[in-house]
């Protein structure tokens, strides 16, 4: 069975922690951020989009019933299920757009109708949009072998910086470690382009592409935990499969705790588009949910008329109170 769900950002996050904001000035030169920050305890201490999360993390058992949620909007915060501004930092800008007469392949090659994620940069190096959404995925040693993850994507031809950047993918486990049980795998696309698997390419602009990912293919760069360094945006580049084999023991009982999608830093002058993004297993209860992008939706005129001849009404009773 199949439905469509309305994600409501006014939800409240299932969490026993405590969330603070931190501000983020840890960059490094590279075509994604080096680190977020640079120690993390094996207490659960992780950050998510500017916010400091101490603590448990609970979130709500997800069901394996197949679900398209529609979002409208992005949330400033992480709760569960919820698109939020993970990492929108000055220069950066994340919307959700209509591409209703947007005309070319824009409009018409589109995965979904009618809308989509925009994401862009301005001419700054420090310019970043990423956007994210936590749940409860599982554990990265249950998960992985089954994990699909999908996303399309769209680099406009107006983009006047590198030609290598596009939306990456990125998936952020957490765990205990006895130094470093925190990272996130960053998939780009520059690195995973047909029949040039693992060598830096230009990226197309000026259509959609669709990206499939599951346990064996699909190439990432780690930021580092778990017993590997940080790679700083290019080899070593390994596949989900590769990852469970190259980090510690300790990673299979890491939770994939987030999934998010974005450019920059250091990626100047760009604009890209994503909708369609998808992540499934089937572990234990599984999990299969498909996120579409839309604008929310204008009430009709009608509609409007009505609520001006109620508040009009509400207005005359309370005339005749006075």
């Amino acid at each position: 069975m199949h439905k469509t769900l309305r994600i409501n950002n006014n939800l409240q996050w299932n969490t026993n922690c405590f969330i603070r904001e931190l501000r983020l000035n840890a960059d490094t030169k590279g075509m994604e951020d080096q680190k977020l920050i640079s120690t993390r305890s094996t207490t659960g201490k992780v950050v998510l989009g500017g916010f400091l999360v101490i603590g448990t993390i609970g979130f709500t058992a997800a069901s394996s019933e197949a679900a398209e949620i529609i979002v409208n909007d992005f949330a400033a915060g992480p709760s569960a299920g919820v698109w939020y501004t993970s990492d929108v930092r000055p220069g950066g800008t994340a919307s959700i757009v209509s591409l209703t007469g947007a005309g070319g392949n824009l409009e018409n090659n589109a995965p979904l109708p009618t809308g989509a994620a925009k994401i862009t940069t301005d001419s700054t190096n420090a310019a970043k949009a990423e956007v994210g959404v936590a749940d409860s995925y599982g554990k990265a040693g249950n998960i992985l072998r089954s994990l699909q993850v999908g996303y399309s994507y769209f680099k406009d031809s107006a983009s006047t910086g590198s030609a290598e950047a596009a939306p990456s993918i990125k998936l952020t486990f957490l765990g205990a470690h006895s130094s470093d049980g925190f990272v996130t795998l960053i998939y780009e696309p520059y690195w995973n382009q047909v029949g040039f698997e693992g060598t830096s390419k230009p990226v197309s602009s000026g259509d959609w592409v669709d990206v499939a990912i599951d346990f064996d293919s699909g190439l990432f760069w780690g930021n580092g935990g778990f017993g590997e360094a940080n790679s700083g945006g290019g080899p070593p580049l390994r596949t989900l499969e590769g990852w469970l084999a190259a980090f510690d023991t300790e990673f299979g009982d890491a939770d994939l705790i987030q999934v998010s999608v974005g450019m920059g830093t250091f990626n100047p002058g760009q604009i890209g588009f994503f909708d369609n993004v998808s992540i499934a297993h089937s572990f234990g209860g599984g999990f299969d949910k498909t996120y579409n992008f839309e604008v929310a939706a204008v009430p009709a005129p009608a509609s409007l008329g009505l609520l001006a001849v109620g508040l009009a009404g509400l207005g005359w009773a309370r005339r005749r109170k006075a």
